[in-house]
């Protein structure tokens, strides 16, 4: 299981953070994961936040509340990883809004967390059990690709299939 801190003041987040929500669909299951790129200017009170993430293609994004409405739902199931500004002030004001905790020697500098995230933009092959956002954010912090939820979904799965298996492994060589 992975360590995080639930984020109360947007002025505690960092540019190269991990950070996590509830998505939409399944809520209180899956969380959606993203990459802290930097705050932006913005009216007092706001939370906007310039983020990179994974999210299904919608040519009507913008500024808009953190979320992740898809989650493989539907739509065009085409999926890319984009920069884009959220307002995070609803997570943070319900307390929802985690950020995890690595050891300085087991993660990337925040510059290299951010060139590692930019270096991915464009189309993404995801995959909810094999190549999910939680993959994605955790490849930038540190270098390896593990989804704890996904491990956790495939425990679920297999336990009510018998003779299936999944396999984390992935075709993909990131680095």
């Amino acid at each position: 299981m992975s360590k995080y801190s639930i984020i109360r003041n947007a002025d505690d987040l960092k540019a190269g953070d991990h950070v996590s929500w509830p998505t939409e669909v399944l809520s209180g299951l899956l969380q959606h994961h993203s990459i802290i790129e930097a705050p932006t200017a913005g009216r007092v009170g706001e939370n906007n936040f310039r983020i990179i993430h994974v999210t299904e293609y919608d040519p009507y994004r913008d500024v808009r509340q953190a979320s992740c409405p898809s989650s493989g739902s539907g739509g065009s199931n085409l999926y890319f990883v984009h920069e884009e500004v959220v307002d995070i002030a609803d997570v943070i004001g319900k307390g929802k809004l985690r950020r995890y905790k690595y050891s300085p020697s087991e993660c990337n500098e925040p510059a290299e967390v951010i060139a590692n995230a930019r270096s991915r933009t464009g189309r993404y092959d995801f995959r909810i059990l094999d190549n999910n956002c939680e993959h994605f954010a955790r490849w930038c912090k540190t270098g390896n690709r593990k989804s704890y939820q996904a491990e956790k979904a495939k425990k679920v799965l297999s336990s009510g299939m018998s003779g299936s298996s999944f396999s984390s492994s992935s075709t993909y060589n990131w680095k």
